[in-house]
Formats: C-alpha cells, sequence, structure tokens
C-alpha cells in the first residue's frame, strides 16, 4: 500500500498559527457552540454521543466498544468495501497526519512512497514536543486508529464514492455530497502499554493502566488509548471535539481546556510557567455521570477529559478559531496545539474530474489553513463534506 492511500486515512488534520491573548489574535480558542437540531450546545452534544459509541455491545462486560465495531477506512475505500466483522482488531497504523507533513507537494503527482500504514509503529515526529520517549526496548511508539459509523459507511458506498471512478461519475453529474445527519467519524491515538510507562513512570505496572485506560490488543500487542478526535455531521460544518486523558502530560498547555457540560471545573487555563506537566484529574458533574451510568460505561471512561468543541470557522469578527490535542497535533502531528482548525483543513476534502483531489485542494493539507475557505482553491471540485479518506479511494 502506498503512502497516497496512508493519506487517505486521516480524519482530522492540524492547523497551526499562533494564538495569542491581545488585540487583534490570530486565533481564538474555539469553545461550546450550537448543534442545530438539538437544544444542546456543542460540549454536552459530543459528550453525549461520546458516551454512545463508548458503550460496551454486551451490557454484561466492558469491551468490544461501539466504536471497535465500526469501519476503518481500509474497509470503506476499497474496491470491495465490507462492514468488519464483530470481533475484528483495530486497525491500526502510523499517524496519516505526521505522513501528510512529510510529503514533497512541489510535485504534480504525489509519487509512490517506500512507508507504508503497514509498517512498525515508531516514535511520533514531534515527541520532543511532548516530552515523549523515543529510545527503550520495545521503541516506544504512538499508533493511530480512524472508524467511521453505519450511516456514513453506508451513503458512501451506496452512492459508489468509495472508488476513484465511482468519484469520478458523481462529479461528471455534479454530485453534491452531503453525508446523513446521523454520520460520525473518529481517529484514536494509541500507545503500547510499555511506552506508555515510559512516558509517564508513574503509572507503576500494567494493571494500573488497565484500571485507567481503556486497552485493546492487536497482533500481541496491548495498546492505551490516550487521545480521540470526533466529528459529528450534526451540522453543516460538523460538530467537532477533542479527547484527551487526564494523565496526559500537558493536555491543557497552551490554550487550556473547558468543558461547559462534563466538568466540574469548566474552564482551566494553561501553565504558563511549566510545560507537560500534569492538570490533574478532569471530575465529572453529576449530568455527565447519569449518561455514563446509562449507557453502562466501564468507569475507565471518568479518566477522558473533553478539551473543547468546535463548529464554525471563525469567531463573528472573523478571528479563526482554534483547537487543538497535545498528542494528535502536538507529538504526533508535530504541529502547533495552539491554533489547529480541523473544520478549514477538512473543508478543502474534494476530488476533481479524475476521482481525485486537484493538486491546489492536496496542497492544503501540509500547509495547516485556518479560518474560512480560500477563494479559488476549490475550483474544479467537487467538496467530500469534510471527509479526507477520500484520498483513499483505489
Amino acid at each position: 500500500m502506498t503512502i497516497v492511500r496512508a493519506i487517505a486515512l486521516l480524519i482530522f488534520c492540524a492547523a497551526p498559527v499562533v494564538l495569542v491573548r491581545a488585540q487583534n489574535p490570530v486565533a481564538v480558542v474555539a469553545r461550546a457552540g450550537t448543534v442545530q437540531g438539538t437544544t444542546e450546545n456543542s460540549d454536552a452534544f459530543i459528550w453525549r454521543i461520546f458516551t454512545e459509541f463508548v458503550a460496551p455491545v454486551s451490557s454484561s462486560k466492558p469491551s468490544p466498544v461501539v466504536f471497535e465495531t465500526w469501519a476503518s477506512d481500509r474497509d470503506t475505500f476499497s474496491l470491495n468495501p465490507h462492514w468488519p466483522e464483530l470481533g475484528k482488531p483495530l486497525d491500526l497504523h502510523p499517524s496519516v497526519l505526521q505522513l501528510v507533513k512529510r510529503l514533497d507537494l512541489t510535485l504534480s503527482e504525489v509519487h509512490v512512497r517506500t512507508e507504508t500504514i503497514d509498517e512498525p509503529c515508531k516514535p511520533p515526529d514531534g515527541a520532543a514536543a511532548g516530552a515523549f520517549p523515543t529510545s527503550g526496548t520495545p521503541t516506544p511508539c504512538i499508533a493511530e486508529q480512524v472508524a467511521r459509523n453505519r450511516p456514513q459507511f453506508d451513503y458512501i458506498v451506496n452512492n459508489k464514492l468509495n472508488t476513484r471512478a465511482g468519484l469520478a461519475a458523481a462529479f461528471a453529474k455534479s454530485f453534491k455530497v452531503d453525508m446523513p445527519l446521523k454520520s460520525i467519524a473518529i481517529k484514536g491515538d494509541w500507545i503500547p502499554l510499555l511506552s506508555l510507562m515510559q512516558w509517564i513512570p508513574g503509572l507503576g505496572d500494567l494493571n494500573n493502566i488497565r484500571k485507567l485506560y481503556y486497552t485493546v490488543t492487536v497482533k500481541n500487542i496491548e495498546y492505551a488509548l490516550v487521545a480521540m478526535h470526533v466529528s459529528s455531521r450534526q451540522n453543516p460544518n460538523w460538530v467537532w471535539g477533542t479527547f484527551e486523558h487526564q494523565l496526559n502530560p500537558g493536555r491543557c498547555d497552551y490554550i487550556g481546556c473547558f468543558d461547559s457540560f462534563g466538568a466540574a471545573v469548566p474552564d482551566v487555563a494553561p501553565n504558563r510557567k511549566a510545560f507537560n506537566t500534569p492538570y490533574g484529574p478532569c471530575l465529572k458533574t453529576q449530568r455527565l455521570k447519569d449518561l455514563m451510568i446509562k449507557a453502562h460505561l466501564s468507569p475507565v471512561w471518568e479518566n477522558y477529559c473533553l478539551k473543547s468543541t468546535q463548529v464554525d470557522f471563525t469567531a463573528k469578527d472573523g478571528t479563526p478559531y482554534a483547537l487543538g490535542n497535545s498528542v494528535v497535533e502536538g507529538i504526533v502531528g508535530n504541529g502547533t496545539v495552539a491554533a489547529s482548525s480541523c473544520i478549514s483543513c477538512h473543508a478543502y476534502a474534494s476530488f476533481g474530474s479524475n476521482g481525485q483531489p486537484t493538486d491546489a485542494a492536496r496542497r492544503m493539507l501540509p500547509f495547516n489553513p485556518t479560518g474560512n475557505i480560500i477563494p479559488g482553491v476549490l475550483n474544479g471540485s467537487q467538496q467530500f463534506h469534510f471527509m479526507w479518506g477520500v484520498l483513499q479511494a483505489p
């Protein structure tokens, strides 16, 4: 599998700019906003759907959970797409955002690279930013998972948008891609347990990690979930949220943490004196605890914190909104946590007459767009409704 297919696994990508808390800021931190068709703000909405997709498939045991049953991009963008069988291991691979940032997009086409999504888990490019270890036995690493729920999978496959030929046909008839309201996509970052103990020595032993983290075993290696991005089609620009485990060093660095629904302390200011230090537990409100109990969640999920949510490109005055994750953007993506915009990056997800993104659209990926769409970039393109998985179409 080539790096071209690897790029397409990208669900969320960072968009670094400089965040300043002064007059005329370059970007401001995204906060909870309106979610169409509900009375909830985006914090409450994202928490509710979170409790639904991390709920156990069977109420009698804590795993697998619902999102483990969803389709990977490899399941979706294929000549023979298929909904995965229950019990199929997660499709873990190197970070696609990290691969995207390595590309030489001065070429008219992305050439075949030897690097594939099946390569061994390696240290992330931005390890230094998060004080993440890069040596030891086994070699410390962070793996990524991408999944799409059934409404999104069915829409892509039923409309023949899973191949370049199908996309070219859709372009020819000016088909407007508009995912169903129930569509949800996630990206999770996972660390092998032994690597996690290197990063956070205070965890002590493997059994303690299993009490504090949600874990899965893939190819005889046990991984712990440390971060997750979530997007829901509920809004025209989708509803975006990002989660971090409460023990992630520096999880509120640079931009702080803001959760108006689930956190007992809704606003946590960033530590301006020392980076990559603990922020302590994100204690939950009773209303969130009630949702978790209703969904029969394992207690480990109380250790995950909503950093904030995003529902639009900019603030009312036109200042770009920013939302970044210390692991997804900071360590793995080697980007700027202080100013990332999934909405702006994913707005360029598109395809041209040949069923592939145009050079102009593809070139936006490593250059980290923020704010509103740049006029002209999408000329000759049909948008793929904020989903960069289109790049993977065979």
